[in-house]
């Protein structure tokens, strides 16, 4: 197995690993459940004033707290544990497909790293330790103020229990945000870890590479992204948005030998799994399929531009995005290129 091919299937073993970390969460979700309905229905629907109600609340946002609190910790414990797994599973990858020595960063480094290094998840970068602190936070406030709101609406306790933890009530959007948290987080651990390894070793390694996955649920930034080469410590890495599923791969210097020839990549296409030249960019990739399946990962308008304006695959995803990322609007893109426009006039 090249390397490429070690780290893209690494790859879908970490995705594998956060689902696991997904399916942690359900005890402290049932936790919190519970603990709205016991206080709820404790309350109960006589005597109601706002002494009572404000007591109530406030010993549930503590409870709640508490809960969230051991969740945090978990997490945070097992995100380390993932750090220093990678740091080492990447240099010993290295080592086994380049010729050559490589340095195993300090975990503490690496760690220092992946709590301060920003996530660009949005215009806003955030840190590792705020995005799965901000869950905390926003999820607690969501059900304490489901629970107010249906007192000041005059509803039953029971009618509140249904609102805030029945099924498609507020607690099932806690979790799913959660889960996403749980994801992007992780990639974060072990995206930084990887640029730790890379930049400890800059002699060896010269550029890393974005590496996206092959499929129609992949984001425009993503696309946009697949393959393209960067200076250690200066491009962006992933994840790039919430649930982000790309990595990145070392570029390594032309002067060390390395396993690397013929190389594979994942994909899953119109027909199902297949595999692909390394070399091959999404757009490359994207130009192979039918044209449902290029309006199914592009969108109707772009799907059509995309075969019948006579762009090329490079060419489209230069104009697909801004330098940040952004997807760009069809009028943007017509801004760009000409071919855009003229389409959109004919269409």
């Amino acid at each position: 197995m090249s390397l490429l091919e070690s780290i893209i299937s690494h790859q879908i073993l970490l995705q594998r690993n956060a689902s696991s970390e997904v399916k942690d969460l359900a005890p402290f979700i049932s936790q919190m459940r519970d603990e709205v309905k016991r206080q709820v229905l404790l309350f109960g629907d006589d005597s109601r004033t706002a002494a009572r109600l404000t007591i109530m609340l406030r010993e549930l946002e503590q409870a709640l707290n508490g809960i969230t609190s051991e969740w945090y910790e978990k997490l945070l414990a097992d995100a380390r544990e993932l750090s220093d797994y990678e740091v080492n599973w990447n240099v010993k990858t290295l080592a086994t497909n380049v010729n050559a020595n490589f340095v195993t960063p300090a975990a503490e480094q690496v760690w220092a790293a992946t709590t301060f290094a920003p996530l660009e998840l949005s215009e806003k970068p955030v840190d590792f330790v705020s995005l799965i602190s901000g869950w905390r936070q926003t999820e607690v406030n969501r059900l304490v103020m489901g629970v107010k709101s249906g007192f000041v609406q005059g509803m039953t306790t029971r009618q509140i229990v249904n609102n805030v933890v029945g099924p498609g009530g507020l607690a099932d959007i806690s979790e799913r945000n959660a889960a996403t948290v749980i994801r992007t987080a992780l990639a974060h651990v072990s995206n930084e870890a990887r640029q730790q390894v890379y930049a400890q070793n800059n002699d060896i390694i010269a550029k890393y590479e974005w590496i996206s996955t092959l499929d129609s649920r992949t984001s425009a930034v993503c696309r946009s992204r697949d393959s393209m080469q960067y200076e250690i410590g200066k491009g962006p890495l992933p994840p790039a948005h919430p649930n982000c599923r790309s990595s990145t791969a070392p570029v390594i210097s032309s002067e060390f030998d390395f396993l690397d020839k013929g190389a594979k990549r994942a994909a899953r296409g119109a027909d199902g799994g297949q595999q692909v030249s390394a070399d091959t960019t999404y757009y490359e990739f994207l130009k192979q399929q039918p044209a449902w399946f290029q309006d199914e990962a592009l969108g109707p308008v772009r799907g059509k531009i995309f075969r019948n304006s006579g762009i090329t695959p490079e060419e489209f995803r230069v104009i697909s995005v801004d330098g940040f990322g952004r997807p760009l609007t069809l009028k943007e893109m017509a801004e760009l290129d000409k071919r855009v426009a003229d389409y959109l006039k004919g269409d």
